[in-house]
């Protein structure tokens, strides 16, 4: 049997549009990523990358246009709703906002029974087990099971999002920027349990979000996006301790530190970054992140690099040599043609 539980190869999702707004939208082109069993892939970018397009792709949520995803060694890219409910006994989600996402109306208990009543059909009293099982999972009294969401803070509501996940004991769970909406203390509190919980259920990750330093802690391994497209990917200790390409740099630079002096030197690197304004008419040529990229030269602009694997670390860009060398100039716009 392989170790691989989820491989995605070549995915791309596009969202139409019409003419008259710029044609079709591309989310996410051509992704490859590989969870393995008992571990966690961290998926970052910022806002508008398509990571979140990724995982509701993988769950079944929007349609792949292009590429494949595969589920235990069997293909899901185009799974029926009756095997994608099937599916929901193995894969399941946590998302950003555990409140929106529930019935306020509804008692906690009857909401992690939901799922088990309508996908499983159990008992009342396996259903019951379940139920206390998962709260005492995630750190919650059995007697939060009688109470409504709009009881608990955000911190124990995201909890409740986590149990409601468990309750149907899967293998593999998306986490969708599933800590971004809490502060930081109750954030770590969060990333120690799901870290816990990797361990004592041996679950699988797809862990979602624009904060490198969050994934960097939790994730076996991590891929990078940019514009719908893996821009560097590796295991998390070299991609967020020593990341090459220049968008995890700037990613990493973006994370707050505790250091003011190492503070305040990322924000004046920041400041000197390029303005993000497309040069030219050639942005569609060549790297998608050249408009922003200080090292941006000539074959940036004409070219698209491909993503290319040297020592366990993929990167596409054509300067990864003299990036990795300390060699790299700035660069500079290319004139027009």
């Amino acid at each position: 049997m392989s170790d691989s539980l989820l491989e995605v190869r070549g995915l791309t999702v596009s969202y139409h549009r019409s003419r008259r707004r710029g044609g079709d939208v591309h989310a996410a082109r051509g992704v490859d990523l590989t969870v393995g069993r008992g571990e966690t892939v961290g998926l970052v970018g910022e806002s508008g990358s398509g990571k979140s397009t990724i995982g509701s792709a993988v769950l079944g949520l929007v349609p792949a246009t292009g590429g494949t995803v595969k589920f235990d060694g069997t293909d899901i890219t185009h799974s029926s709703r009756a095997d994608r409910r099937m599916l929901a006994r193995r894969m399941q989600v946590v998302f950003q906002d555990p409140y929106g996402s529930m019935n306020p109306a509804h008692t906690v208990g009857d909401t992690l029974a939901e799922a088990l009543r309508y996908n499983l059909a159990l008992p009342a009293d396996e259903i019951k087990q379940r139920i206390l099982r998962a709260l005492d999972d995630v750190g919650l009294p059995p007697g939060a099971a009688r109470r409504h969401p709009g009881a608990f803070s955000g911190g124990q509501r995201q909890r409740i999002a986590i149990a409601r996940a468990l309750v149907m004991e899967p293998d593999f769970v998306v986490c969708d920027e599933a800590v971004s909406a809490l502060d930081l203390s109750v954030q770590a509190q969060v990333l120690n349990l799901l870290a816990r919980l990797k361990q004592t259920r041996g679950l699988s990750y797809l862990f979602i979000s624009h904060d490198l330093a969050v994934v960097r802690y939790l994730s076996d391994s991590i891929v990078v996006l940019y514009a719908g497209r893996v821009v560097e990917s590796g295991p998390a200790a070299l991609v967020a301790g020593s990341p090459v390409h220049p968008y995890t740099r700037a990613l990493l630079a973006a994370a707050p530190v505790p250091d003011p002096v190492v503070q305040r030197r990322r924000r004046a690197e920041r400041r000197h970054a390029p303005a993000s304004a497309p040069a030219s008419g050639r942005t569609g040529q060549g790297c998608a992140f050249a408009p922003r990229c200080p090292f941006a030269q000539e074959d940036c602009w004409t070219s698209r690099p491909e993503l290319v694997d040297r020592d366990g670390v993929a990167v596409a860009c054509h300067r990864r040599d003299e990036l990795l060398a300390g060699t790299a100039l700035t660069g500079g716009r290319p004139t027009a043609a």
